[in-house]
């Protein structure tokens, strides 16, 4: 049975006595005075987690993070600038080394290790260098990569779309095949797959049968080198469009070879999905970022890369393999405001709940904060991205390796608390998205973690807190509460990322916390529990028998 929020003239009238209010800081703009909430009650909603697990795998190791080949030909995947950043995260992350510089960057591999670059790699060189720091890098964190390979100047040049925007260095397939015998060489197994090229379909005029064959043209070459690897790859890392017609076509042209054929060749099926664009003249807000209509958008999206999954019997993991609140490096106050913890941690809940097996998020490594290049600058493919991880304050502080944590981070750092299991169906309709998101996941040992999430703005003078009456399976007497939240004025649009703490622990520029996050204890009667959560806050409540 799927409950309802309450009416509004309850909402205003009626505070549950039961409540266990874990309040947020309201937030205001800087120099103006807090809106004037005071005259209104907690919304209440109803939820029900009674239900049994549904068959959506939970694993909060799912997470990662994609970055541009160029950073990785500068020489920034080190251990000593990322290894604490990743270890915070978890034991087996995945790093996607690509993006759209991919095809700007000059493998010195093969008969070209020696050859000086040309003048179109902007996006620098990779040597075998840069392979053994990322080596000491995985071997540190324990995580492991896709690796990226050169698409456009290995195809016919008719099937660019426009062949004069950032030209690609004339690499070979010798080059490619070079990199790839080096990666397997130095990582060994932490080499998950090799993708082709990035959201072909905007830059190409391949049609989805065409880049099968291609896939498989790279795959065969690369097999013929290394025939004992047997190296799948990643494919076809499709652009961030609402539909999903071109995995759709990707999909069919591979299961037209056979059954068996997408399981050979791939090691992932891979898709983009970006929340908003600040491409060209196209701007982002805080309030699309966190609305509802963004929510079901994705839903939408994502429920159709699942059905592409059982088209070709879940013999291949579906990914988001490049994702973030907003393309084109960010929108400067959305994608690097506390709102975006929010809704990181919200849309990763949402990409598991629809069995997508990976999503990582595109970020820079190694930049100070703020320091954006324009487009045609040599430095644009590695400079800071609003929507990024963390940056360094200045130039001395990425020196020394200090990189603090953005408000993206935190989203992420909160997800790495929750433990492997199965979703449980919590009953929140969609009309109650405005205000709340909520999520269940039982874990092995049958504890119940809810994961709440009050998506409205402190900054609003109409905004309230969310009261969650949750009915609970027989037994549960007992829970505690860790809270994501800013105490920083400006609500959802705030900058101060060090104003953010989960369970009153906050992150370091030295990329570990300050300490473990806390809990607190929340009242639980017979089989029922209330919890109120604050304006813009998130709170995981694990409850147990």
């Amino acid at each position: 049975m799927r409950l309802r929020p309450a009416p509004s003239t309850l909402a205003r009238t009626t505070v549950l006595a039961s409540a266990v209010a874990l309040t947020a800081c309201a937030g205001q703009a800087v120099g103006a005075p807090a809106p004037d909430n005071s005259a209104l009650s907690a919304t209440p909603f109803a939820l029900d987690a009674t239900g049994a697990p549904s068959g959506a795998k939970f694993d909060s190791g799912m997470q990662g993070f994609s970055v541009e080949s160029a950073d990785f030909a500068h020489g920034y995947l080190t251990k000593d600038l990322l290894a604490e950043r990743l270890k915070t995260l978890g034991p087996h992350g995945v790093l996607r080394l690509g993006g759209y510089s991919m095809d700007l960057v000059w493998p010195a591999f093969g008969a070209a290790a020696d050859a000086p670059a040309p003048a179109q790699a902007i996006g620098g060189t990779v040597d075998q260098t840069d392979l053994d720091s990322l080596k000491h890098l995985l071997d540190s964190t324990g995580w492991k990569v896709t690796l990226g390979v050169p698409l456009k100047s290995l195809i016919d040049p008719a099937k660019l779309k426009n062949p004069a925007k950032d030209p690609a260095p004339q690499v070979t397939m010798d080059q490619v095949v070079g990199e790839v015998k080096a990666a397997h060489a130095t990582l060994g197994d932490d080499l998950l797959s090799v993708e082709v090229g990035n959201e072909y379909d905007n830059v190409t005029t391949l049609t989805p049968a065409e880049m099968w064959s291609t896939v498989k043209h790279y795959q065969a070459e690369i097999d013929a080198a290394l025939p004992h690897a047997h190296l799948k790859m990643t494919g076809p890392s499709a652009n961030t469009a609402l539909t999903n017609s071109v995995i759709d076509g990707f999909a069919d042209a591979a299961l037209n070879d056979g059954p068996d054929a997408p399981r050979r060749t791939l090691a992932e099926m891979a898709s983009h999905l970006y929340a908003g664009s600040h491409c060209g003249t196209s701007t982002a807000t805080m309030a699309q970022l966190v609305s509802p209509d963004t929510y079901l958008k994705a839903r939408t999206k994502l429920q159709g890369i699942k059905a592409v999954g059982a088209r070709l019997h879940h013999t291949v993991p579906m990914t988001l393999n490049e994702s973030n609140s907003t393309s084109c490096s960010g929108q400067p106050g959305v994608s690097d405001a506390y709102g975006s913890s929010l809704w990181a941690l919200d849309h990763l809940l949402e990409t598991a709940q629809n069995d997508v097996s990976r999503l990582l998020f595109h970020t820079n490594t190694a930049a100070i904060c703020g320091d954006f290049k324009p487009r045609d600058s040599a430095d644009y493919p590695i400079s800071y991205r609003y929507c990024g991880a963390f940056c360094a304050a200045d130039q001395t502080q990425l020196d020394a390796h200090q990189l603090s944590a953005s408000p993206l981070y935190y989203g992420l750092w909160t997800f790495r608390q929750l433990p492997k299991g199965h979703f449980v169906d919590l009953g929140l309709p969609d009309d109650a998205l405005g205000n709340l998101r909520a999520y269940g996941i039982e874990d092995e040992h049958g504890k119940l973690h809810v994961v709440l999430i009050n998506v409205q703005d402190p900054a609003a003078t109409d905004a309230t807190d969310d009261t969650v009456s949750m009915k609970l399976p027989r037994g549960m007497h007992t829970a505690r509460a860790t809270t994501l939240v800013s105490s920083a004025p400006g609500g959802l649009s705030s900058l101060d990322a060090g104003a953010i703490t989960l369970g009153g622990a906050k992150m370091t520029p030295a990329g570990t916390a300050d300490l473990t996050p806390q809990s607190t204890p929340v009242q639980v009667g017979p089989g029922t529990s209330t919890i109120t959560v604050a304006l813009g806050s998130a709170q995981i409540i694990s409850i147990s028998r």
